[in-house]
């Protein structure tokens, strides 16, 4: 009985949240209220709060709508409980993603697909990572206004690339994200699933930007100008990250501008959710291919992020 009236008031808050007034001219989460009380984010914080209360099929959070509209809870969200209001839960981990987000030069970003990291020979899960699009390019690649992504189908992101006799000459795989980082802002959220240091995840960087250096089709783009540049970023890019502990939970984002084809790397205060900008990577061409290294045609990190993006261009597909 106990447990139905919680259900009910829950469902009723929920609704009561519908419509919520929006606090700014950027795109608003929508705010669910709490079943029980929870501590307020720390004055002037641009990130709100994903909380979870765990029970037999309940689980409610707080989203503020703040800029960015999130930050998740160090837990993940109850299994068997329905993801509140503008959250996604990563099928594998549970792991709370906000289903919008905004970059920090204020470019509404769109949540595409999910996945999680597992280092196989041990088969442990290291952290669930989310891909976020540029609402407007977003929409343009789905109506396949973007160049290359006319007639777009899953199987063009997905690897072996089954593609029809009369469309084998489209782009696919990290050719066609590539084509769409010439126009999109994009962003990698990659939250730890336990705690880590930011050393060890800059060395994960390096390994992924000097493997997409030496790919014959980008390798070739190079001059003798463009490796003493990249040369001079990568040593700038691996100051960026302090002999630190990142924890379980805390996100750590990348924010990719198509403008000038950088990428900002930062972190949230753990109390007050401040943003902590570590750096940005300006180099035009290590930046696009770290990016592009999530969806490489071998040895993507996370072969579930590949699939879960590829269907969410899929608008037949999608189900976020």
């Amino acid at each position: 009985m106990l447990l139905s009236r919680q259900a009910n008031r829950a469902a009723s808050l929920a609704r009561t949240a519908a419509n919520p007034r929006p606090t700014s001219s950027l795109p608003t989460a929508r705010t669910v209220a709490a079943a029980r009380p929870r501590p307020r984010t720390a004055p002037g914080s641009p990130w709100g709060l994903v909380g979870a209360v765990t029970g037999a099929a309940l689980a409610t959070a707080i989203l503020y709508s703040l800029k960015p509209q999130w930050i998740p809870s160090t837990q993940p969200l109850h299994a068997d409980a329905p993801p509140p209001t503008g959250v996604h839960l990563d099928p594998t981990t549970k792991t709370p993603f906000p289903t919008l987000l905004t970059s920090p030069e204020g470019v509404p970003l769109r949540l595409v697909g999910t996945g999680v990291r597992t280092v196989s020979f041990l088969s442990v899960k290291v952290y669930a990572v989310a891909f976020y699009v540029s609402e407007h390019e977003f929409a343009l690649a789905q109506q396949g206004k973007i160049a290359g992504w006319e007639g777009f189908t899953p199987e063009r992101l997905i690897p072996p690339y089954n593609m029809p006799p009369d469309t084998v000459d489209r782009p696919v795989g990290e050719e066609l994200v590539e084509t769409l980082l010439e126009k999109a802002d994009a962003a990698v959220v990659i939250i730890p699933l336990r705690n880590t240091s930011l050393p060890h995840l800059r060395d994960g960087f390096s390994r992924a930007l000097v493997a997409r250096i030496k790919v014959p089709r980008v390798s070739n783009t190079f001059t003798d100008s463009m490796n003493e540049a990249t040369g001079a970023a990568m040593v700038e890019f691996k100051s960026f990250f302090p002999s630190r502990t990142l924890p379980k939970g805390l996100p750590l984002e990348l924010y990719y501008n198509a403008k000038d084809r950088s990428i900002l790397f930062q972190l949230r205060d753990e109390k007050t959710h401040a943003p902590e900008v570590l750096g940005r990577l300006r180099e035009p061409t290590l930046a696009t291919q770290l990016m592009v290294s999530y969806f490489a045609d071998s040895a993507a990190p996370s072969p579930e992020l590949v699939r879960s993006v590829a269907m969410g261009f899929d608008p037949v597909e999608r189900g976020l």
